[in-house]
């Protein structure tokens, strides 16, 4: 791994995030997740893309075991969260997705208004064709 990459990665619990430039944050969540690894990744993002820019997150749940409820209201009442231009969620189970439709009104209910563009998808490779068209759609209808 370059130094490069290793700048962008993070290893947070037994969770791992790599950013994939311009705008792609990939996170495989792994056992459990906590409160104090949402505020890490939610820092780590916003120190490799400053200024506010928005980006996407893919997200592979496969292996995401539960996120307790402290780890759940401190995701959906982070300001942070209002930079997420779209998510992609990979292998998650109903529980999770029934979880993630939660946060998302969450999010709505904290900041008034739609946030961004939710999607599960079972391969990987879906999950990166769908950001790069939703990527598209946003760049058409702000410019």
């Amino acid at each position: 791994m370059t130094e490069d990459e290793r700048a962008r990665t993070l290893q947070f619990g037994t969770h791992r995030a790599r950013f994939d430039p311009p705008d792609i944050v990939r996170v495989w969540w792994i056992g459990p997740s906590i409160i104090g690894q949402i505020d890490k990744l939610y820092t780590w993002t916003a120190e490799l893309i400053p200024d506010g820019r928005p980006y996407f997150v893919v997200a592979d749940m496969s292996q995401l075991e539960e996120v307790g409820p402290a780890a759940r209201k401190a995701a959906a009442g982070d300001a942070r969260a209002r930079r997420i231009a779209g998510l992609a969620i990979i292998g998650a189970s109903f529980h999770m997705r029934v979880l993630m439709g939660m946060f998302l009104k969450a999010l709505r209910v904290f900041y008034g208004q739609k946030m961004f563009q939710m999607k599960y998808f079972e391969r990987e490779e879906d999950a990166l064709v769908w950001v790069a068209a939703e990527r598209a759609r946003r760049a058409a209808t702000s410019g």
